[in-house]
């Protein structure tokens, strides 16, 4: 008995530390094991065998729900899309979908941010200044921390491979595999014509958390594309291919694109496909560029609308006030959200507020 309440405080303590439903259920399946016996004994005989198998076919079909998606046209609103070279969508490589189902990246995020309260101590004798790590601290002292799994639930039952062990593969073993992430509206109607959203990531990758805030965005198709590998910085061949491939991409698969009702945006690094879209010839293609959390560089007119969302204390975004002000005065459709108390992690801590004023900004048609 002694040894079955050991493990039993043991996987009690590992169910409330584990982020994901992945391996809640994993522990809930041992402390099923461990107590599985005493259980039974104590129902009737006559309904033993059937009620510990019924717990086990219950605690399977849990894990299978918690498993990322494999099938290529599930029905979900949020799929991570693997394409080919010529554009069809192909079922993820077996590791990638391995590695998202042991490794997924809320329990990440989980790890990260365990790792970031255990080293606080060190971390401040270091003297680490406006660093990644201390605005984490920051948010996690200002009890902020919540708000970093809120988009994982936000994706409910929407479970779809990780986008980062693309790029992951692609930067250490040179694989050439490419994968988008596709947003559904809220109640897609294949008939209907729709907005396009393009979201370019910043670096270490096109993660899960940021579709858990871009679908809320409802009346629009969002496409989260990637560069190769987790850098994050996008180029006039990113902006070109989103006109070359990705919108016929789309087409092919049956949405209907409102080429009047392009937007694009780019976060902390992914700020980058801003700045290429502003010196490129299809920036009058877009009806909106916007900018998070990232300064611009080479200011210019441009015809279509710009938005900058960022915080006072984020050194990547501390000059969007100025360019605000200098866009304004080249008679550029400006439009500034800034927070003087906020990090780089703005969009996460103020999600709500900011799909609000974007959705306003955007001006999606009513459907």
């Amino acid at each position: 008995m002694v040894k079955r309440i050991f493990a039993t405080t043991i996987l009690v303590v590992a169910f409330l530390f584990f982020a994901t439903p992945f391996y809640k259920t994993l522990c809930l399946m041992l402390l099923w094991a461990v107590w599985r016996k005493p259980i039974a004994r104590r129902l009737p005989e006559r309904h033993r065998k059937w009620a510990v198998r019924g717990a086990w076919a219950c605690l399977l079909l849990t894990l299978w729900v918690a498993m990322p998606r494999w099938r290529i046209n599930s029905g979900d609103q949020v799929r991570l899309v693997y394409l080919d070279k010529e554009g069809q969508a192909v079922h993820p490589p077996l590791s990638h979908y391995v590695l998202s189902t042991l490794l997924p990246e809320a329990e990440i995020v989980n790890f990260g941010i365990a790792g970031v309260r255990f080293m606080a101590p060190l971390i401040r004798e270091m003297g680490i200044g406006q660093t990644i790590i201390s605005q984490v601290q920051d948010d996690i002292a200002a009890g902020k921390i919540g708000n970093f799994f809120a988009p994982y639930r936000r994706l409910g039952l929407c479970n779809p491979v990780s986008g980062v062990y693309t790029q992951l593969m692609n930067d250490r073993l040179g694989t050439g595999q490419e994968a988008v992430y596709i947003c559904n509206p809220r109640h897609f109607d294949d008939e209907a014509t729709y907005p396009l959203v393009v979201f370019c990531h910043g670096y270490l990758g096109n993660w899960q958390l940021y579709q858990g805030l871009w679908k809320d965005l409802e009346d629009a198709v969002v496409l989260s594309i990637g560069t190769r590998g987790l850098d994050g910085i996008f180029n006039a061949g990113h902006i070109d291919r989103i006109f070359s491939f990705y919108i016929p991409l789309l087409e092919r698969m049956g949405y209907r694109i409102d080429h009047s009702q392009i937007h694009l945006m780019g976060l902390s690094n992914g700020g980058s496909a801003i700045v290429s879209a502003m010196h490129s010839r299809h920036a009058r293609d877009f009806k909106s560029i916007t900018t998070i959390s990232c300064n611009l560089g080479g200011l210019r007119r441009v015809p279509c609308q710009v938005t900058l969302i960022g915080g006072g204390r984020d050194n990547s975004a501390k000059l969007m006030p100025a360019q605000y002000r200098e866009l304004k005065r080249m008679g550029v459709d400006t439009a500034l959200y800034f927070d003087e108390d906020e990090n780089h992690f703005i969009m996460v801590n103020q999600r709500e507020a900011i799909l609000e004023f974007l959705k306003g900004r955007f001006e999606f048609p009513k459907l």
